[in-house]
């Protein structure tokens, strides 16, 4: 069930479920001027918030009995929002320069073709403003999915990609491939479009070969969030008959976009040479019931901690790579969220 309330009804809801630590979620999706929260209500059911890590080890089910949504003025409150640079609180990483090093080796030793690799920058702080951060974000990202999602397990989570994973109703199936990230110029090099074509690859050659439908493939566009620039494909998927959705996640996450090609070799790489966990970076997050899926890749995110953030960012390395141009990368992503959080 859909009821709207007012902010300052929302505001309280999501108070009492903090302190009384349950499972929540605040969400605006891409395109909407709404706010959407969900929190847990009963143990179980058809209809429920999931989320689940990079590496499918863990998976939280916030099931819900009614979402609640208050509307949005964008244009009344954007004027009230600036852009903050808080860029001189990112670290150097020489670990991360070596990472880099080390997965473009291998990949001239042929062991895989791509691979995402990632790195956190930790922030302490005293106080740190939730109700702004969400309000910044949403006013400056009008094309992404934002959220703040917390589980008194796993800590609170902030939210901020532009990336579809899969939307699916029937036998309609709707992906994205999202690659290719440039942030100075307009053009995308050799790199990026290779890049890129290895994760529309990857995508049409894993339904053709497990399915039977009708593949379509948009034109390839550029999308911008905030002043990084990716290039994005739309993939749909008319099947013959209703597939296993649950199958299709398992299959299609984790993509090239976030991980690398071929898939086993990368991850493997990622796992044994990333020097922290990812836990729910670049897992999948959205909304299940029993007859839609919409999940979406938790890119541009942050963990909110013990009086610390901890902020993820990584970058695709082909054989192609600059080693300095992937670490500035992933320093223009990290700053992409920094500048909008608020606090003290």
């Amino acid at each position: 069930m859909l009821k709207k309330i007012k902010l300052f009804q929302l505001y309280r809801k999501i108070i009492k479920n903090y302190h009384n630590k349950n499972k929540f979620v605040i969400l605006k999706k891409p395109f909407e001027n709404k706010i959407y929260f969900y929190y847990e209500h009963q143990s179980q059911g058809l209809k429920y918030f999931f989320i689940q890590d990079f590496y499918h080890e863990k998976t939280i089910k916030i099931f819900y009995k009614t979402i609640y949504y208050t509307d949005l003025n964008v244009e009344d409150n954007k004027k009230d929002f600036l852009k903050k640079n808080f860029s001189y609180l990112i670290p150097n990483s020489s670990d991360y320069l070596k990472l880099i090093k080390k997965s473009i080796f291998f990949i001239k030793k042929k062991l895989f073709d791509k691979v995402v690799v990632s790195r956190t920058v930790k922030i302490p702080f005293e106080k740190f403003f939730f109700k702004k951060t969400f309000q910044h974000l949403i006013l400056n990202y009008s094309n992404t999915l934002i959220s703040i999602w917390y589980d008194p397990l796993y800590g609170t989570w902030i939210g901020n990609t532009p990336e579809l994973l899969m939307e699916c109703i029937g036998k309609k199936l709707k992906t994205i491939a999202l690659a290719g990230t440039i942030w100075d110029s307009n053009t995308w090099g050799k790199k990026e479009l290779r890049e890129h074509k290895i994760v529309i690859r990857y995508i049409i050659d894993l339904l053709l070969q497990y399915y039977q439908g009708k593949l379509f493939v948009y034109p390839t566009i550029p999308l911008k969030i905030g002043s990084i620039k990716h290039l994005k494909t739309i993939i749909s998927f008319d099947f013959l008959e209703k597939p296993d959705y649950y199958e299709i996640l398992n299959l299609l996450h984790p993509t090239p976009s976030i991980c690398g090609f071929p898939k086993n070799q990368s991850m493997y790489f990622i796992k044994k040479n990333e020097p922290f966990h990812r836990e729910f970076y670049t897992g999948s997050i959205g909304i299940i019931d029993n007859i839609s899926m919409e999940l979406y890749v938790n890119l541009r995110c942050a963990k909110v901690y013990k009086k610390k953030i901890t902020l993820y960012a990584g970058s695709g390395v082909t054989y192609e790579s600059n080693v300095y141009q992937e670490y500035i990368e992933t320093e223009q992503k990290i700053i992409n969220v920094l500048s909008y959080l608020h606090f003290i």
